[in-house]
């Protein structure tokens, strides 16, 4: 889904209904719906003049919903007669075109999140933007459980899961936040469930705290986090249910020094492919 950064209070008067005109410097072919991101910048002539508090206005995040159904030119004769649908203030600078918008939505809560000076995408859902919006601010909660298992909704009810890494902190420099280290759904993910279980509840959680509707990631004791990511990392790519399941039994009886090993060889920039590949052989007996 497209979305697009507009400063404040623009962002805020589009939500509102108040304003229907988003003015441009370029044109667009797009007519869809798209998502409203608020920028960092807030301009309070503007604020003053639609009653606005400057302060509470939402900055830096997704704030909602808003269709492009049309794009029409502007010039000096027509800016005053499209001012109270554009809302901008002074006269006419040249050069700009509006974007006609309709149907805006505002989201139950903003998503922070950086935005760009052009049409970016992000995910249809944004329920899995919001939950890996909790990386960004690079708070751990649990220094003695490394790894996060995160559930990522997905069209049609489903959803998958999404295995971060935190960093080893360094006394050089300040700890960075996790780094994602795959992800899986599908009749891959379904193939290993009893692993993903027998994590969680090595984790101190019940099987039923797995749930489409989470938004709070499952934090992992590094031996149990690492097995799990070497699991995925070897099934994503397959589809035949024999060798998933030569996998997943041979993962059970692998010795920890043997996991620990493969796992940095399966993670490791340079080679993780080919290191990947390399298991599957091992473990699928092939």
């Amino acid at each position: 889904m497209k979305a697009i950064t507009i400063r404040q209070p623009w962002a805020e008067l589009i939500l509102q209904g108040r304003k229907t005109i988003e003015l441009r410097s370029w044109q667009t072919k797009i007519r869809e719906r798209v998502v409203v991101h608020a920028g960092k910048e807030v301009k309070r002539a503007a604020c003053e003049a639609y009653s606005l508090d400057a302060g509470s206005l939402v900055r830096g995040a997704l704030v909602g919903y808003v269709d492009i159904v049309d794009v029409v030119g502007l010039d000096q004769g027509n800016w005053e007669e499209l001012r109270p649908q554009h809302l901008a203030l002074g006269d006419y600078p040249g050069g700009l075109v509006g974007w006609r918008l309709a149907n805006p939505e505002r989201l139950p809560e903003p998503i922070p999140m950086t935005g760009r000076r052009q049409f970016f995408n992000v995910p249809d859902d944004l329920s899995a933007v919001a939950h890996m919006a909790v990386s960004a601010k690079g708070v751990r909660t649990h220094p003695d459980k490394p790894f996060e298992l995160r559930v990522v909704p997905r069209g049609g009810g489903d959803y998958a899961l999404s295995l971060y890494q935190w960093p080893v902190k360094s006394n050089h420099a300040p700890e960075a936040g996790p780094q994602r280290l795959v992800e899986l759904w599908g009749i891959q993910l379904r193939a290993v469930s009893d692993h993903v279980l027998e994590a969680l509840r090595k984790g101190g959680y019940k099987v039923t705290d797995l749930s489409r509707a989470r938004r709070e990631p499952f934090h992992l004791d590094e031996e149990t986090g690492l097995r799990l990511a070497l699991l995925f990392l070897a099934v994503k790519p397959l589809t035949k249910l024999g060798r998933i399941e030569a996998i997943s039994s041979a993962m059970r009886a692998m010795p920890s020094e043997e996991a620990y090993y493969w796992f940095s060889k399966c993670t490791a920039a340079s080679r993780a492919s080919g290191a990947q590949q390399a298991v599957r052989i091992l473990l699928a007996e092939e």
